[in-house]
């Protein structure tokens, strides 16, 4: 069975251009039809990808051109980067509290000199 880019994205749950990319990069073998367009043949399909169970599941709603595989994947990449973003925030907070108590004990060692040398001069 010959398939457009179309049917065939409907087939396996995928975007036209997430088909279109496996073709222009050589994952899925494709003819180009006449007047502009793919030919896929479904056994090549379905090679590439399992088909998806029924046809009301076909071609879900996409956010830009991303599948739901893909955007699942990236929302993932996400939260683990807001993760690193939180740890790192939280390194920061300690150096920072640290750095405030050595310049604290710096400046208390620094007024203790002064004030030593303010009593051996002032003697």
């Amino acid at each position: 069975m010959e398939l457009s880019a179309s049917q065939a994205a409907k087939k396996v749950g995928k975007s036209i251009p997430t088909i279109t990319r496996a073709i222009k990069k050589g994952n899925l073998a494709a003819k180009p039809r006449d007047g502009g367009g793919w030919i896929i043949d479904a056994a090549e399909l379905f090679r590439v990808w399992p088909a998806v169970s029924n046809e009301t599941d076909a071609t879900p709603t996409m956010l830009r051109s991303e599948t739901p595989v893909e955007t699942s994947a990236l929302e993932r990449e996400v939260e683990l980067l807001r993760e690193m973003l939180d740890e790192t925030k939280a390194d920061r907070d300690s150096w920072k509290e640290q750095a405030q108590k050595i310049t604290a004990l710096i400046e208390d060692q620094s007024a203790r000199k002064k004030g030593f040398w303010a009593r051996l001069v002032g003697a």
